[in-house]
């Protein structure tokens, strides 16, 4: 091999050719729609390729015939015929090309020197975010270098690249998902939770791939109980789910999931238990191995860079993660910030960028300030997440648990409150679950309005005149 074959730009000139010239042949095949609709004109190396490619794509988009006359004519028209070759190199390519059958592998190799140029062009973006003088830190030097991988695995993927995009190119890409959204309505919609009253609600759209979900609550309200169903549930559609946990162990995390999938109660693994028990926590630890798309992080003091590099790292083992959840906000290690609600606002808005970058949502659990306990209704509003007043800015949807069994003794004990507050895509409302011990059942909703009316009450904290 020659020096100069060995620094050769990666490109296909002929694939490009092959492209053009099955396009003008049979323009309205379906092979040939899938590639207008996927293959971007800046994947075409040679500029030439380029403004014809375009012209098809437009006369395509417009439901204008697409052939030799009408794109050279196109193309003279907008005074680019000259810069495209000519009406002779149009005509060349067109008759070069035998057949459109295999358009789509032209297609693949067009795309995939345009994914090989792109990794070239962020190495070199990378080696000088290394060697050039900086004010960044390491680590944030770090986290866009592998930014900037990501960019080039989602491009080998999708076809897609960050940076400005066309809205023509946008609307070509949205149509494909509102035909795959009809074809697999389950497949190509938001985030399904599981809990079905919750899910009513948040339909059609559910939870918006993305998004930042927060769960707020005090203590013993169950915001880790939720988030192991919605981990039980996505897991069970087959859909990876990474989850970071700074309060529990991952062995108390799974156990949790085995008593959630099992229906036993986690008392019986303190004990002996019975056979029945044993054979139903046994069946659910078979299920969960059998379908090892959980990932559990205990990792101590974790940083949103930990968290960024993990879920980066597992998107491109993967290819796809059904959520990514961390519990919970406060116990994070923040940055260096003047006060505590900036150090936090600037892990939320790197959890919902990083939703957004990896196509999935980030469902984030926080502690709420103790405050809200001295109001007479105790049931919880964004406004009363402890340290991060930035949260309601940063968050897609913001959802509460209250269960008024934790305040007053004589409240409907198993009776749960799931109370959304925030939906940038939808309703807000209230859906109620039954809550028995790290398991969440559906219960009738307008029997469960009834039981949540106010019991009389008595309050030991209170003195009675």
């Amino acid at each position: 091999m020659t020096g100069n074959n060995f620094n050769q730009v990666p490109q296909s000139l002929e694939a490009e050719q092959s492209v053009i010239g099955a396009l003008l042949l049979d323009p309205q095949g379906d092979r040939s729609q899938m590639v207008l609709s996927r293959l971007q004109p800046e994947m075409f190396y040679q500029a030439s390729h380029r403004l014809i490619y375009a012209t098809i794509r437009e006369l395509n988009r417009t439901s204008k015939p697409v052939d030799l006359i009408t794109v050279t004519s196109a193309l003279e028209g907008a005074g680019q015929l000259t810069l495209a070759g000519g009406f002779s190199y149009v005509a060349e390519v067109n008759h070069r090309t035998p057949s459109a059958a295999n358009i789509v592998a032209y297609a693949n190799t067009v795309r995939d020197k345009a994914v090989e140029r792109q990794a070239i062009e962020k190495a070199g973006e990378i080696q000088r975010l290394f060697t050039e003088a900086s004010v960044l830190s390491l680590a944030e030097k770090i986290d866009m270098a592998q930014t900037m991988l990501s960019d080039v695995v989602e491009s080998s993927k999708t076809g897609r690249q960050s940076g400005l995009t066309n809205i023509s190119a946008v609307l070509d890409e949205w149509v494909i998902e509102v035909e795959e959204r009809f074809k697999d309505p389950d497949a190509n919609r938001g985030l399904k939770t599981g809990i079905a009253p919750l899910d009513a609600m948040l339909a059609p759209k559910f939870i918006v791939r993305g998004s930042l979900f927060v769960v707020g609550a005090r203590p013993k309200m169950g915001k880790t109980t939720v988030l192991t169903e919605m981990a039980k549930n996505v897991s069970d559609s087959g859909l990876p789910v990474a989850l970071f946990s700074m309060e529990m162990t991952n062995k108390q995390l799974a156990e949790r999931m085995i008593s959630q999938k099992s229906g036993i109660s986690s008392n019986a693994l303190y004990d002996s238990g019975d056979e029945y028990e044993w054979g139903l926590i046994s069946k659910a630890m078979g299920e969960l191995s059998e379908r090892p798309n959980i990932w559990l992080d205990d990792t101590p003091g974790m940083t949103l860079a930990h968290i960024q590099a993990e879920c980066r790292k597992l998107k491109r083992k993967t290819g796809k993660i059904g959520f990514i959840g961390v519990d919970y906000l406060t116990l994070m290690k923040a940055g260096k910030a003047d006060r505590n609600d900036i150090a936090y606002g600037e892990i939320t808005k790197g959890l919902k960028q990083l939703a957004k970058e990896l196509d999935t949502t980030v469902v984030l659990l926080t502690q709420l300030n103790r405050k809200l306990e001295d109001r007479a209704d105790k049931r919880p509003m964004p406004s009363d997440s402890r340290d991060t007043g930035q949260i309601e800015q940063d968050c897609d949807y913001w959802l509460g648990i209250y269960k008024d069994s934790v305040y007053n003794d004589n409240a409907d004990k198993t009776l749960t409150e799931l109370i959304v507050r925030l939906n940038r895509h939808g309703k807000a409302g209230t859906a109620y679950v039954e809550q028995k011990g790290l398991c969440m059942f559906d219960i009738d909703q307008t029997q469960a309005m009834v039981r949540a009316e106010p019991p009389a009450r008595h309050n030991p904290r209170q003195k009675d005149f």
